[in-house]
């Protein structure tokens, strides 16, 4: 069994930073869907954080399902595909139903704009329904969570099919990588042509899938062909170079495509050169960005694990999970702050991270909580 891999632990408590500002970036005027918006009449503002959240909706959540991936067969391997499967649904499960009871009703209040306080929006609309939640399945960014669990029942499924016949380790090579991106770009734009980008199923955007669905099964090769030690310095400083073109590239094609004008719906879906130019450029991105991150996390920051490094990962799921409420309300408490966005963006980004990592080291000292989260 290979050892722990510090870097990742890291990579993934820099994700997660990454995901509370990409949602603080929304709320100010960045492309995407959230609970409370303060969008201004800022060009410059609005460009600005739409590039930003255009390029971490490029890698950070397929890095989030590759990572998934590559620590999946050991889990399997080690437990068995009845209990791998029943500790993936306590684990994961949980955390939704919680949410979902607890977190969605929260964020309920302040994205309905309730005329009223919080404590009469409880009693008049919660506690008279308090599965309501559960009943519309409001699971918010936990999506990611039920959309693991499905690849899990898939992973486990394939396993049991297999029977070990199917164990040949896949070659890391340029073939195998342009196959991934010609793959997921045309997938992307079909897919897009039915349910466009900001549309969902099930909470789940389906516009994005062929990416999820294919770097977890590349996370899930990586781990068998070993891949990760395989990365070279010299590729990821030519990604490197790649994501800096690319990243000019989609400034230019969105410019073009309208987004100057504020209308981006074109690159979102359809039969369009704009949903075609997005469907592409956005797997080259996130293939560079995460080729680039791993070499650099792997090199730099494989260290031995430090207390700091142990608290903020163990932490960093449970960050996740109650991001929403905290990026939310922090926002909604400073909504007469007349400052500059950008400036609003910086101060509510940097405190809903602190109140995260606070409230969940506190939530986990609860009795039973560490052997979910």
């Amino acid at each position: 069994m290979e050892k722990r891999l510090v870097y990742l632990d890291r990579l993934k408590i820099f994700m997660t930073v990454l995901v509370v500002l990409h949602h603080t970036a929304i709320t100010y005027g960045g492309a995407g869907s959230w609970f409370y918006y303060e969008h201004p009449n800022n060009v410059v503002v609005t460009t600005l954080l739409t590039m930003f959240t255009a390029v971490n909706q490029s890698f950070f959540m397929g890095l989030f399902f590759f990572i998934s991936g590559y620590v999946t067969p050991a889990s399997y391997d080690r437990h068995g595909g009845g209990s791998f499967l029943k500790i993936r649904l306590t684990r994961f499960g949980i955390p939704l139903l919680f949410y979902m009871l607890a977190i969605a009703p929260l964020l309920q209040y302040v994205a309905s704009g309730y005329n009223g306080s919080l404590g009469a929006y409880l009693q008049e609309e919660i506690f008279a329904n308090p599965l309501q939640g559960i009943l519309t399945f409001s699971v918010g960014p936990l999506w990611y969570l039920e959309a693991l669990l499905l690849f899990f029942a898939g992973y486990a499924g394939f396993r049991r099919l297999a029977a070990g016949k199917f164990r040949k380790r896949l070659a890391l090579s340029p073939r195998l990588i342009a196959g991934y991106v010609g793959s997921v770009a045309a997938a992307n734009f079909a897919v897009r042509l039915a349910f466009p980008v900001g549309e969902d199923v099930l909470n789940l955007q389906l516009a994005y899938f062929p990416a999820y669905i294919g770097l977890f099964m590349a996370g899930v090769a990586a781990y068998r062909g070993q891949w990760l030690h395989l990365l070279s310095k010299q590729s990821a400083r030519k990604w490197k170079r790649a994501v800096f073109v690319l990243i000019l590239m989609m400034a230019a094609g969105m410019a073009l495509g309208g987004a100057m004008d504020g209308d981006i719906s074109a690159f979102m879906g359809g039969m369009s050169w704009q949903s075609a130019f997005y469907s592409i450029i956005d797997p080259l991105l996130g293939l560079g960005i995460s080729y680039v991150l791993l070499v650099w996390f792997r090199d730099r920051w494989n260290g031995s694990a430090t207390k700091s490094t142990e608290w903020l990962s163990a932490n960093a799921f449970l960050v996740y999970i109650l991001h929403a409420l905290f990026v939310t309300y922090v926002a909604f408490a400073l909504r007469g702050l007349d400052w500059n966005p950008m400036l609003k963006f910086v101060l509510v980004g940097c405190a809903a991270v602190l109140l995260c990592y606070t409230a969940a080291a506190f939530i986990r000292r609860i009795p039973g909580v560490k052997k979910v989260v």
